[in-house]
């Protein structure tokens, strides 16, 4: 009767399921299988007896489905812990609620990456090495195993955690630019009492007031026409601030090819912003009808 056993850190729900799809899929089979859990010093183990008498290749049909089942457990759990590991030793001077923050964002990444999926580069990577390993030997530490043979999946991990704490300083970053925003908002009397921000057929910029009438600043604006679209989003923030409306109505077309400056124009001007579903002027403007009518 031959023994596979596996050591891991801890016996955990996910890791027991994976180990009874295993167990099922081999049933399959044919194959017979006797299964334990136990402890031997430290480590919990999981043991694998295979019955004699049975087709020769039954040893490497069940130690490829472990083999599987070990993958998708890595891929499924091992992460978050790496995660907690990596977040402790390297980013441990950010506080508690912070590293829970940039936990759920490095989660979010990692589960929205498609190369851990099965089929995905990642999970290819791991489940080769599993295989290899379980083919030359019967014993696994599965822990050592990941920390010296899956440098690669731990690089993927660590890139994941380092992008999460590059956005959570980002989103950081921009709060503070809106509570700047705001504060300087706040300081200003509103010179318009409501401002029609629109783009023409050719997206040039329009600015109309509640009379539907160019604003008699619309004269001093310069718009660079920037490529960046991200200059472009920061150039209209700028704009529409420098104009200080008491209300803005940001129509389709803007706020649809201008998504993350509506997003800034609706956190600092708060209830003063409305998005136009489309109207009459969305259909005017989109075809240079009102302004031809107004020249």
């Amino acid at each position: 009767m031959a023994l596979i056993a596996i050591a891991v850190k801890y016996i955990t729900p996910v890791l027991k399921a994976k180990v009874n799809q295993c167990l099922q899929l081999y049933k399959q089979t044919g194959g017979k299988i006797i299964f334990e859990e136990t402890k031997w010093g430290i480590w919990p183990h999981l043991l694998f007896y295979l019955q004699n008498g049975q087709k020769a290749n039954s040893g490497f049909v069940f130690r490829n489905l472990l083999a599987q089942s070990l993958a998708q457990y890595i891929v499924e759990e091992q992460a978050y812990l790496f995660f907690t590991e990596m977040m402790k030793k390297s980013y441990f001077y950010f506080p508690p609620e912070e590293r829970n923050h940039i936990f759920t964002l490095a989660q979010k990444i990692y589960l929205a990456d498609p190369a851990k999926d099965e089929g995905g580069q990642v999970y290819a990577g791991i489940l080769q090495q599993l295989q290899e390993y379980l083919e030359q030997n019967d014993y696994v530490n599965l822990h050592g195993l990941i920390v010296f043979r899956m440098q690669s999946w731990l690089k993927f991990v660590r890139k994941t955690l380092d992008k999460a704490v590059d956005d959570y300083l980002m989103e950081k970053e921009y709060q503070e630019f809106i509570k700047l925003l705001k504060y300087f908002v706040a300081l200003q009397e509103p010179k318009i009492k409501q401002i029609h921000v629109l783009l023409n057929e050719n997206d040039c910029f329009y600015f109309l007031d509640h009379t539907f009438q160019p604003v008699e600043q619309q004269q001093e604006i310069v718009w660079e026409g920037y490529n960046d679209s991200c200059d472009e989003e920061d150039q209209l923030v700028s704009l529409i601030i420098s104009l200080a409306p008491h209300q803005i109505v940001l129509h389709h077309n803007v706020y649809l090819k201008y998504p993350k400056a509506a997003d800034t124009l609706k956190h600092v001007f708060e209830q003063r912003v409305s998005l136009c579903k489309r109207c009459k002027l969305c259909h005017d403007a989109k075809n240079n009808i009102f302004y031809k009518r107004k020249t």
